[in-house]
C-alpha cells in the first residue's frame, strides 16, 4: 500500500477540469457573492479540489491506526462521556483515569495505560480544598504529566475577574491553545452542568455551541472526556445530541450495599465504537482507604446479574437489553425465563418488570 501525504492528495489523480477551473477562478464564481464570507468561499472551494478524491484513491491512502491510550477501549483523539447520579463516584473514576494516563499504569485489574500521556483535568464544581486534599492526595496524584485547572484558582489568579465558562468561544479557544502548546493529549471536563454556563442541557441546538470545539480538539489528537449528571430516569441528563459523536459512553451507578467504609460503584458501557462489548464487560469498582492512600480494585460483573440490574433499573425490552449488553435476543429471553423462575423479575406480555 502506498503512503500519501494528505497535503498533496490532489496530485494523485487528474483534477476534474470543472472543479479545478472553479478553484482557480473562485473570485469570479457566480455563487461567491451570495455567501456571507466570499473569502471563506474561496478557501473552501480550493480545499475541496485538493481534498475530494476517488474511492479508489481514498482506499489507497495509508491512514495510521489511532494508538490505544487506555487499553482496551480508549484511543488517541477520542471523545468519551462518563455519567452518573450525584455522589455515585464519577469524579473519582475520572481522576483515576487521568492518574493512570499520566503515569502509564493500570486501574484495578482491567484498564491499562500503555504509556505516559499529558492530562489536563478541569474542575468546575469542587471546592479547591476538597479537590486537592480529599481526592488528589488520597489517590496520590503527583505526576508532572497530570495538570489541574480549578475554577476557584482561575478566579483568584485572574484578580477575581474570570468565571470559567466553556460555552464562551473565547474560553474554548484559550483552552484549545493551551492544550496544543503544552502537548496535552487528554482533556477531562468535570462537569457539563457547571463548566458550560448558559447552555440549555435539554436543547439540541444549544449543544452546537460546544460540539464544533470538541470536534476540533479531536482532529488535533486531543481526547476529550466529558463528565455528566444522570437524570431521574438514569440516562444522561439533557439532549441526546451530545452522545452522537462519542466514541464511548460509560454509565456509573453506586454499588454500596452495606456500611463498609469502601466506596463501591458499577460501570458499564452503553456505547463503545472502538471494541466489541465482550472486551469491555461491566465492572464492580472498590476504592479502599489504606495507610498509603486509596487503592482501586475491579471485578467483572456477571452478564446475567447485569441483565437483572438493567430490568430493575427500568429496561423492559429484550431488544434494548440485547443491544446494551451485546447479546442476542434469544440469550436475553433465556435469562428472563431463568430470572422469573428465580423470582427476581416478572414477564408481562413480553415486557420485563421488577418482581
Amino acid at each position: 500500500m502506498k503512503k500519501y501525504d494528505y497535503q498533496t492528495v490532489a496530485q494523485l489523480e487528474p483534477k476534474s477540469p470543472t472543479v479545478a477551473a472553479l478553484a482557480e477562478g473562485a473570485g469570479n464564481h457566480p455563487e461567491r457573492e451570495r455567501t456571507k464570507s466570499p473569502e471563506l468561499f474561496d478557501r473552501v472551494l480550493r480545499s475541496l479540489d485538493r481534498a475530494v478524491v476517488s474511492a479508489d484513491t481514498f482506499r489507497g491512502l495509508a491512514i495510521p491506526e489511532r494508538p490505544v491510550m487506555l487499553s482496551p477501549f480508549y484511543k488517541r483523539g477520542d471523545y468519551g462521556i462518563i455519567y452518573a447520579p450525584r455522589g455515585a463516584g464519577k469524579s473519582w473514576l475520572s481522576l483515576l483515569i487521568g492518574k493512570a494516563l499520566s503515569e502509564g499504569t493500570m486501574i484495578g485489574s482491567h484498564w491499562q495505560a500503555q504509556q505516559r500521556h499529558k492530562v489536563l483535568y478541569l474542575d468546575s464544581e469542587m471546592n479547591i480544598h476538597d479537590l486537592v486534599k480529599t481526592r488528589c492526595d488520597s489517590l496520590r496524584i503527583d505526576s508532572d504529566y497530570f495538570s489541574l485547572l480549578s475554577h476557584e484558582r482561575l478566579f483568584s489568579e485572574s484578580g477575581d475577574e474570570l468565571t470559567l465558562n466553556l460555552a464562551d468561544d473565547a474560553y474554548q479557544a484559550a483552552i484549545a491553545a493551551y492544550c496544543r502548546e503544552q502537548g496535552i493529549s487528554t482533556l477531562i471536563l468535570d462537569n457539563l452542568s457547571t463548566a458550560f454556563h448558559g447552555l440549555q442541557e435539554d436543547k439540541a441546538d444549544s449543544w452546537e455551541q460546544v460540539s464544533p470545539w470538541i470536534l476540533d480538539m479531536r482532529r488535533r489528537g486531543i481526547a476529550v472526556i466529558l463528565v455528566c449528571h444522570a437524570g431521574r430516569n438514569g440516562n444522561i441528563r439533557g439532549t441526546s445530541k451530545r452522545e452522537d459523536a462519542a466514541h464511548w459512553i460509560i454509565s456509573l451507578e453506586e454499588a454500596n450495599e452495606d456500611d463498609s467504609a469502601a466506596l463501591q460503584f458499577k460501570t458499564r458501557f452503553t456505547k463503545c465504537r472502538n471494541v466489541s462489548p465482550s472486551e469491555v464487560p461491566p465492572l464492580l469498582w472498590t476504592l479502599i482507604e489504606t495507610p498509603d492512600g486509596i487503592e482501586s480494585t475491579t471485578a467483572t460483573i456477571d452478564f446475567y446479574d447485569q441483565f437483572i440490574d438493567l430490568v430493575l433499573g427500568g429496561y423492559t425490552s429484550a431488544s434494548e437489553i440485547a443491544t446494551d449488553l451485546g447479546k442476542t435476543k434469544g440469550c436475553i429471553s433465556k435469562w428472563a425465563k431463568k430470572a422469573q423462575a428465580d423470582k427476581k423479575i416478572r414477564i408481562d406480555n413480553g415486557r420485563y418488570l421488577p418482581a
